[in-house]
Formats: structure tokens, sequence, C-alpha cells
């Protein structure tokens, strides 16, 4: 399988690698994998060997990102804890078996291809819209990525996803399969129900032994967290930048020097026609220039409407077809162009409007540039204190004296856990918040912590304070709270008790009507209720509750708010023939055959690592995670 597997390489088309299912074949479900390595490397697949330093630094980045992503700091124990070390080592692994495969098929990729890809990048691009190289410096440092590391996992990625293209595509779903899909997306039930409200019940003051025993198996809920009080000093380029002057030459002599940046490109308005053939559009063009036809009797005889007509608004670096960017842009307004071989198509193109390219004066950008420079200026300053603040540091003086003396902004913070939030469980504001609170939480009261830099290149320099250690409130101090949620309990497992003796009493054979007006609710129905049909006052839990019971049948759920519960009446209905031609069968087939070619592509990958073998260092494994890599 693996050698017609790579007969396929040959037609890949470079895509981003966007990863791979790792569950599918984990690495750690392998257990003849974990052999003695002969090498200190963490692992190796064939050749290719992976360092404690390649996993350090990729796991390192990756908390990082989650951190961002979450406004929160995860430390090293929590991301082990959720597996995340293990899943990086699986994803290494993973990558240097195609990197294998790759290099044994001698597919390779040039340095002006990577480039070029680099340049076109929209994370890189500057307010001009081109590539901005201090632009592509900053994202690389806030990555914690080199220059050639970054184009060197970028061409990686390339020739990964290129032999992960090849596995994949063309596969298409089983007809059965897509049959059985269809019947369970669109299978449909009309539902009658009513509400039994928490009003409707009685709940008295908890006894000390139930409180105490709610208490006791809810221990959690009362959970205090470990929180820590800062002194927090910074020197942030936005805060700076009233202590900034910026006069009128210095604003000219930016605009003299970079007035190309200001500039619009010449646009063009362009319509399209597409022929099956070189010989028809010719056909067409003759008859508009002799005047038997005009440019929308073509497209109307041709089935293009207006809308699909249009192609758009482009300059010469955006319009979609290289190929044809000359014949376009030498178009006069208005022209129709000779028939044009594109990368996909023949087809006619019609410039409607020409927009000149023209240049902003500078009263028009003069406000944008003195931004830039009074930003670009904070960020020196910013720079000049945080030297300062340095060398104040090393002879002894403490951060408050420092931020006094230079004129910083210094800010006691209450008592913050290490999610950002104070007693009362409010988000504390806080300058890089989730590097501050990691480090944070990493030090201790009188430890002198390292600066950090935030990604506007500005600083801050903090003092753990004071630490109030992680506990449980005890009954006594907690015992509203407690009684609070203790009666919310109750409430809700009597509103399901009377839910389900209302249930049996309507399978009895009792008016669903009566037993409605008993709840002091009234009934109420959903016609063609389908399985991805939750709405507000009729619940996901509802939905599952009434699919999962046989046709005709009196079910029990939670509604919506949690409180209320619901008593369900359902019927079923015939489902639909299937038109394999409408736009729901096309979707499942597409679904699928996305999912086929996941469970491909895991085949294909766990197939290479078979074929080149893998050996993980257990004594370097336990020696940086602290755990057996089985």
């Amino acid at each position: 399988m693996l050698t017609v597997l790579r007969s396929k390489a040959g037609g890949w088309v470079a895509k981003i690698f966007i990863g791979l299912l790792a569950a599918s074949f984990a690495v750690w479900g392998i257990s003849d994998v974990f052999r003695g390595s002969r090498t200190d490397t963490l692992a190796t697949v064939g050749e290719k060997e992976i360092t404690v330093e390649q996993f350090q630094e990729t796991f390192r980045n990756q908390l990082n990102r989650i951190s961002q992503q979450l406004g929160k700091p995860i430390t090293p124990d929590e991301a082990r804890q959720m597996g995340i070390d293990r899943q990086i080592l699986a994803q290494l692994i993973q990558n240097a078996a195609l990197d294998e495969e790759a290099r044994r098929l001698k597919i390779a990729l040039s340095d002006r291809f990577i480039a070029d890809r680099v340049a076109k990048m929209k994370e890189f691009q500057g307010l001009t819209g081109t590539f901005d190289v201090n632009l592509f410096r900053q994202r690389l440092a806030q990555w914690g990525l080199s220059e050639a590391q970054f184009l060197r996992e970028e061409k990686a990625g390339i020739l990964r996803a290129g032999l992960i293209s090849a596995v994949g595509s063309g596969l298409s779903a089983p007809k059965p399969e897509v049959e059985m899909v269809f019947r369970h997306r669109n299978a449909a039930r009309d539902v009658r129900y009513f509400v039994v409200s928490p009003d409707t019940v009685q709940v008295g003051e908890p006894t000390d032994e139930q409180l105490k025993a709610f208490y006791e198996s809810n221990r959690n809920l009362f959970a205090v967290p470990e929180r820590r009080q800062l002194y927090v000093v910074t020197a942030l380029p936005k805060d700076l930048v009233d202590k900034v002057e910026i006069d009128d030459k210095a604003v000219e002599d930016y605009y003299k020097a970079h007035q190309n940046e200001f500039g619009a490109p010449e646009s063009r308005e362009v319509e399209q026609i597409v022929f099956p053939s070189e010989d028809e559009a010719k056909k067409a063009l003759e008859r508009i220039r002799s005047g038997a036809a005009t440019w929308e009797d073509i497209a109307k005889e041709r089935g293009i409407s207006d809308k699909d007509r249009k192609l758009g608004t482009f300059s010469r670096d955006t319009y979609p077809d290289p190929q044809l960017v000359d014949a376009i842009f030498s178009l006069k307004e208005g022209a129709v162009s000779e028939p044009l071989k594109g990368a996909l198509s023949i087809s006619l193109a019609k410039v409607t409007k020409v927009v000149p390219g023209h240049v902003r004066t500078l009263d028009e950008v003069k406000d944008e540039i003195t931004r830039k420079l009074k930003l670009d200026k904070a960020k020196d300053l910013a720079l000049e204190l945080h030297d300062k603040v340095e060398d104040a540091r090393a002879s002894g003086r403490s951060i408050e004296d420092i931020a006094k003396e230079l004129g910083l902004k210094g800010t006691l913070t209450p008592h913050v856990s290490a999610t950002g939030t104070d007693e009362q469980g409010k988000a504390v504001k806080l300058p890089a918040a989730a590097e501050l609170l990691k480090s944070a939480f990493e030090s201790d009261v009188g430890v002198d912590n390292d600066v950090i830099t935030t990604p506007d290149d500005g600083f801050v320099w903090f003092d753990v304070r004071d630490i109030r250690p992680a506990s449980v409130e005890p009954l006594e101090k907690a015992r509203e709270k407690a009684v609070k949620l203790w009666k919310e309990n109750r409430r809700r497992e009597l509103v399901m008790e009377k839910a389900r003796e209302l249930k049996k009493r309507a399978e009895r054979g009792e008016d669903i009507a009566a037993l409605a007006k008993e709840a002091g609710s009234e009934v109420k129905t959903i016609t063609h209720l389908k399985r991805n049909d939750a709405r507000e006052d009729f619940p996901v839990a509802a939905v599952r509750a009434v699919f999962a019971a046989p046709e005709d049948a009196w079910v029990v759920a939670p509604g919506a708010n949690g409180a209320s519960a619901l008593v369900i009446h359902s019927t079923g209905l015939a489902v639909p023939p299937m038109d394999a031609n409408s736009d729901e069968v096309k979707s499942i087939r597409q679904v699928l055959a996305q999912s086929i070619a996941e469970d491909m592509t895991a085949q294909f990958v766990a197939a290479l690592q078979k074929e080149y073998g893998v050996r993980i260092n257990r004594r370097l494994w336990a020696q940086i995670t602290g755990q057996d890599a089985q």
C-alpha cells in the first residue's frame, strides 16, 4: 500500500501544512517503539534526529501560544497533565517521518520559491500592503523563531503538505455511507411538550448533616485559588507617546523619503466572459466589433448574469491570473480584449473603468506619519528607560524607588490568581498579562525578577509582594454560599422527580393539557424537529432525549435554564427521498470524503513511521518530563 501511495506523490499541490490526526495513530499506542537509543537525541525516525533542544523549544513556543490565546499563563506541569508534551513529541515524529519520505523521493523546493511565498504572506505586510522586513522580524521574535528556523520550517511544511495532499486527493465517499448520513441528518419528529417550573416545588432549609454532606461532596465549589499581590512598573510606548514631540520638518522629511509608500497604484474594473474554446471566443469578439451584438448580449447568450461577469477591481499586483496581467492593463477603458488563454479557461475581458494611480498629499497623511514617528520615538524612549532601570537595579535599589525617580507608572495590584482574577472573580487589568502572571507564579516574595518585553517593544518589571496560598473555604465561613447551592441542587432534583411522575401519568393515558396545567404550564408544539434544531426554549439535552428514545415515546429532559424540566412526547416522521444532486448531499459527500482523506493520511504517516522505524530515548524523556514514556 505504501508503494501505491508513494506513486501519487508526483502530482502534489503545495498547501499550508495544517497538522494530522495524532489520535488515529498515536505514537503512545505502539509499545515496541520505546527502545534504548544509541544516541543522546530524544528520538530518531530513520536517519532523522529529534533533539531535546528541538522538543523543548517547540514545547515552550506552544505554551506561549496557548497562554496568549487563553489570556492566562499555562505552566509546564499543567501542559503535561493535558498531554501537550506527548502531542508535541508525536507531531515531531510525524513530521520527521514525512521529512524522511520527502528526502527519499528527492522532493525539494528552491530558496527563491520560499522567499516569494513569505513575501506574499499577509502576516508580514505593512500598512502599504507590501512585505515589511521589520514586521517580519517582529513576528518571528514573538513566535520565538529565527529567520533561518522559520524559512526552514516553512519549506519543510510545504513538502509535508505535498505528500499529504497526494494521499488524500481524489477520494470519494461510498454511496451507502452518504445515504446513512442523509437519513440520520433528516430524521424528524413532531413534538408536544410542557415545562415543569422550579416554582412548582418547595425546598426547605437543609439540616446540618445534609449541608455538611453536600459541602464534603462538592469541596471544589468552595476552593480558593492561590493569589499573589504584585507591584508592577511599566515603560510602554503607548504610555510614553504624550512625552514625545515631532516637528513638521521631521514629518516632511519622512514623507519625502517614503513617498512611494503613500501611493495607490492604478486599478481597473474588469468583466469577463468564459468560452469553451478559442474559436467561439473569436466569433463573439467579431460580433461585438462589427456591432452585431453587445458585450451584454454575448453574456446573456452564454447564460452569464451581470453579477457573474463582473470579476472585480484589481491592481497589477492583485489580478488573480498573472498570465493575463499585461493584456488586461494594456486595454483602454471600455475596450474588449482578444481571446485570453488563462490558467484555467479561455475568455474575453472588458475593462469597464480605469482608476489612475495617485500619491496622497502630505496634508492627507500628516497625522498618520506623526503618529508613527511619535510611536517610534516612544519606543526609543522606552528602551532608554529600560537601560536606566536595569542600571539602577544592578546597584540594589528597589523597583518602587526607581519608578518614583524616573517618573514611571507603578501599580500595586490586588491579590490576583494565576488566571488574572481578583477575590471577587473579576479580571484584573495587567500589562502583558499572560507572561506577567506566568512569571509571577514561578517567582516568590523577595526574588529579583527578569524584565518582561511586551509585543509593542515596551517593558514590564514586577515584584511579588504577598502570597495567599490556595485553600478551601471552611464551611463556617462559606455557610451562606453552601446553603444557596444546596437549595439550587435540591430544587433541580425535585423538579426532575416531579417531571418523571408526570411522564408516568402521561404514559398511562392522562391528558397532556391537564398535566401541563397542573405543572403551571401549557402545551407547546414543535413541528419537524431535527437533530440540530436546539433552540432557546428547547435545549440540546431535550433534542438528544427525543432522538435517543423510540418514536411515539414520552421522555423527560432538563430545561434551558437548568432549573426547570421538560415533559416531552414525540412522533416520528418519514425521511424524504434523497436527491443525489442536491446541495445537502453534495455537502455530505464532501465532509465524508474529507474524513476519509484524514484517515488515509493517518494510515500513511503510521506506515511511514513503521517503515523508517521510531526510537525514543526513555532516559532523556523521563529526564525532561519527569514521567515514563509508556
